[in-house]
Formats: structure tokens, C-alpha cells, sequence
């Protein structure tokens, strides 16, 4: 069901519910209302008896009385019946039903119409019946002295006629009122969801090719406001998405066509020229060389599309112990160049953190091996503890080589994109992506500023790569990243 029939229904249901409670309120409280004041009819009537039938006659004779019709106004099946103190019948024109309701209620009306004590009543007493539509009332009238009891009943003909007359204004009242509410409803839901259709309209026309399309925000308050501005954000990350995974696509083509070029190039050439067993022999080894480059490659982007795709389950690792097999691996690779590693003298334990050895290893690996290669001066590598708002770890590499063009450096985290001074330097630009997505999965952060060389008339500068990763208590409980 469509939202705004929904909300007409809704809208419909609670309104039509208000109105018919309200309506069986009224009718309710008139019919009490109707009641209520054709008794006070009876009781005026029955003290208008009172004074014409026993006022006016001789009580002896009131059964042989005939009183003009001028003097009494009588109601629809009138019933009038008067007795005396000793419950002897003086006057009546009732049916042989209301006399069976009237000795039932003689002896309860003389009762209460007897004051304790010899005091005087302060209200007249009263008896209610009802013998099918017909009602009725008991009551005293006092004359020289003496108590009378007055029955008078009949049929309340002109306000069960307003009653019904207004039964019928309350139904049509409400049907009316029904086809009035279901039109304002299904206008103000139409009204309101505006906003929200033409939302629809405008992302049902967005493609790949129209990423750069943006919804109409409005007030920037309300919930359709807000949820445009959550599909904005959403589309702005979908285009730096698509725009990052056609550079990578471009990049990757060209990384993996070079190295293959120059395979296809060398295999050509010593096919044509090569007659030798050495040259046969030089040119396999560069044709070997140059698959190792694509197989690196290769399982760079590997490694670059499993990180953060895996479940992992984090225990406390030592980040000592990482950093330290880190250096070891680059050490290897570099055997001539330095490592400077350095630890904080101050720290009580060991550096535990959550995470997985082997991908900080990684992550450290990279960082250091990006030193390593563009710097021919030793590298420093300084593992310390930072304490602020939450404890941290921080692990700063600084190498004192080309460094990094200010131009390149909003780059330098992008896969496959290498900076613009690195020459002739074998490289893929994709060892300090890698590490930023392994930092990034562990909770923490990689930074990266320029590190000027002192009293360097050259102009050299480096670069200072900080990793912060947050402290972590020694367990082995895994966790969810």
C-alpha cells in the first residue's frame, strides 16, 4: 500500500473515531437530558393534578369527578391515578398494567414519604417507572393536612421525536463528515509527501553518468530535508568512489602495460636478433625480471582488495614485537642502508594493541620500506607512548631523502598514484594505501609531513610518516573490527 493511502487511511480512521465518539457522547447525553426533563414534565403535571383534582373537588367524590378539559393539558397515553393515605384509590384513568406497577411502588413511596422523628421533608419523594416506551412517576401531594400520592405517566412523544430528529443530523453529520475527512486527507498526505516524490523523481534519473546530480535539500530541517541530505552525502562518496575506481582502473592499466610492454618488447627482440646462448641468457633474465614486476604488482592489488573484506577477530599483539619484525624484513631488502629504531624508555610493559600481527607487520613493513627507498641516509624509526584524551601508541618513521611535492601529498594515500620526483625508482604506489587501509582497520591513524633537513645548502627534505594505534590491555578475548 502506497504511504499516502496509508496515511489518508490513518488520518481517516482516527478522525472518523473522534468524531463518532463524539457523536455517541451527545446523543447519550440527551437522551439523559430527554429523560430527565420529560420527568420534571411529570412531576409538574402531577402537582397540577394535585391542586385542579384534589384543590378544587371534594375528595368524597373525586371518583365522580369531571374536570373541563380547558383545565388540563394531557400528554400522549396519559396515566393518572391519585390515592390516599391509606392507599385507597380516589381517582385514576390507567390501564390494568399500570396498576400492577403502582401497588409495587405504594408502599416504597409512603416510606420514604414519612419523616423520621416527626420532622418535615425537605424534598418531595419520588418513584421512576418505565413500562415499555411509557414513563412515569410516583410522587406525594399534601392537602389539609393530609398526604395523597400522585402516579403519573405517558408517552414522551415530542422528545423521542428530537431525539431521533437528531440521530439522524448525527449520521449524516458523520457520513458527510467521513467524505470531508477522506479528501482533506488524501490532499494533505499528497501535500506532505510531495517533497518525497519529487526526491524519487530526481534519483530515479541519476546513473553512473549522473553522479554529480544532487537532491534538493529544502529548509535543511525536517525529516525530508535530512533524509536529502543523507542521499547527498551518499552520492557525493558513490562519485569519489566511481572517480577513484576509474583512476585506479587507469593507473592499473598502465602500471601492468609497462612491465608487460617491456616483456613483449625483450621477448621480440631476442627472438629476432639473439643467436647466442648470453644473449639468449640476458634476455630471459629481463624477461623474468619484468614478470616478477607484474607478479608484484599483481599481488599488491590483491592484498589492496582483501584488506578490510575479511572477518577478523583482534587479540592484544605487542606493537614492539611488530615493528621489530618489520624492520627485520626491510633490513633485508636494504642491507645497506641504516635503521635507527628507538623505544620509549619510559613506559611501564609492553606496546599492546588489538589488532593481527601479520597485518601491522605489513603496515609497518611498507612504511619503512617507502623510507628505505627514496632515502640514502639512515632511517629513523621511534616507537613511543602518547597520552592525551585516550591512550595511545605512536610510531614515527622519518628518513631525510627527496620528499614528497606539496602538490603530491593529498595524493600519496591513493593506490597506484606515485609522486611526481620520483625518477627512475622502482615502485608501484600502492605499499602506503595498504598501510593506510591495515592502520585504519585497527581504530588509527597514519599522517604524514615533510621533514627539512638542517644546514642543508641543497635544499633536501624528507618525510615523517606518524602511525597512532590505541593501547589495548593484555588478553587474548577476540574482538569484532
Amino acid at each position: 500500500m502506497l504511504i499516502r493511502n496509508k496515511l489518508t487511511l490513518v488520518f481517516t480512521s482516527l478522525a472518523l473515531a473522534i468524531q463518532l465518539t463524539f457523536s455517541v457522547f451527545i446523543y447519550a447525553f440527551y437522551s439523559v437530558y430527554r429523560q430527565q426533563e420529560f420527568y420534571s414534565q411529570l412531576q409538574a403535571k402531577a402537582r397540577v393534578y394535585g391542586r385542579v383534582l384534589i384543590g378544587r373537588q371534594d375528595v368524597t367524590h373525586l371518583l365522580d369527578a369531571r374536570v373541563p378539559a380547558s383545565d388540563l393539558i394531557t400528554l400522549t397515553s396519559e396515566q393518572v391515578s391519585i390515592y390516599d393515605s391509606r392507599l385507597s384509590l380516589l381517582f385514576d384513568n390507567k390501564y390494568a398494567e399500570y396498576d400492577q406497577q403502582e401497588q409495587k411502588l405504594l408502599p416504597q413511596l409512603r416510606q420514604v414519604s414519612q419523616a423520621p422523628d416527626g420532622k418535615r421533608l425537605t424534598q418531595v419523594p419520588i418513584q421512576h417507572f418505565t413500562i415499555g416506551q411509557v414513563e412515569g412517576i410516583g410522587t406525594t401531594f399534601a392537602h389539609r393536612g393530609q398526604t395523597y400520592f400522585i402516579f403519573v405517566a405517558g408517552l414522551d412523544q415530542l422528545g423521542r421525536s428530537k431525539r431521533y430528529n437528531l440521530l439522524i443530523i448525527l449520521l449524516i453529520g458523520n457520513l458527510g463528515g467521513l467524505m470531508l475527512i477522506l479528501l482533506a486527507g488524501w490532499y494533505f498526505a499528497g501535500r506532505f509527501l510531495q517533497p518525497l516524490s519529487a526526491l524519487t523523481q530526481t534519483v530515479r534519473h541519476i546513473s553512473e553518468a549522473h553522479l554529480h546530480t544532487r537532491l534538493h535539500e529544502g529548509n535543511r530541517r525536517d525529516e525530508i530535508a535530512q533524509l536529502a541530505i543523507t542521499f547527498n552525502a551518499m552520492l557525493e562518496q558513490l562519485e569519489r568512489s566511481f572517480e577513484s575506481q576509474r583512476q585506479f582502473v587507469a593507473h592499473a592499466s598502465h602500471e601492468l602495460r609497462t612491465p608487460l610492454t617491456n616483456l613483449l618488447g625483450t621477448l621480440d627482440t631476442s627472438l629476432t636478433y639473439d643467436r647466442e646462448v648470453e644473449a639468449y641468457r640476458l634476455s630471459m633474465e629481463s624477461a623474468i625480471d619484468e614478470v616478477r614486476k607484474v607478479i608484484h604488482l599483481t599481488n599488491s592489488l590483491l592484498s589492496l582488495a582483501k584488506i578490510g573484506s575479511e572477518q577478523l577477530a583482534p587479540v592484544a599483539v605487542r606493537l614492539d614485537t611488530c615493528l621489530l619484525e618489520a624492520v627485520t624484513q626491510v633490513q633485508r631488502k636494504y642491507p645497506e642502508r641504516a635503521i635507527e629504531l628507538t623505544f620509549d624508555d619510559g613506559l611501564d610493559g609492553f606496546f599492546f594493541v588489538k589488532g593481527t600481527a601479520p597485518l601491522l607487520t605489513t603496515a609497518l613493513a611498507n612504511v619503512i620500506d617507502n623510507a628505505c627507498k627514496y632515502s640514502q641516509a639512515p632511517v629513523q624509526v621511534i616507537l613511543q607512548q602518547v597520552r592525551n584524551e585516550t591512550e595511545t601508541y605512536e610510531v614515527r618513521v622519518i628518513d631525510h631523502g627527496r620528499g614528497i611535492a606539496p602538490a603530491d601529498r593529498p595524493h600519496v594515500f591513493k593506490p597506484l598514484v606515485r609522486g611526481s620526483n620520483v625518477g627512475q625508482i622502482n615502485g608501484f604506489g600502492i605499499g602506503l594505501a595498504i598501510a593506510q587501509q591495515i592502520i585504519q582497520l585497527h581504530h588509527g591513524q597514519i599522517t604524514l609531513e615533510p621533514t627539512h633537513v638542517e644546514n642543508d645548502a641543497a635544499g633536501h627534505a624528507g618525510t615523517t610518516v606518524t602511525i597512532q594505534l590505541p593501547a589495548a590491555e593484555e588478553d587474548n578475548a577476540p574482538l569484532t573490527v
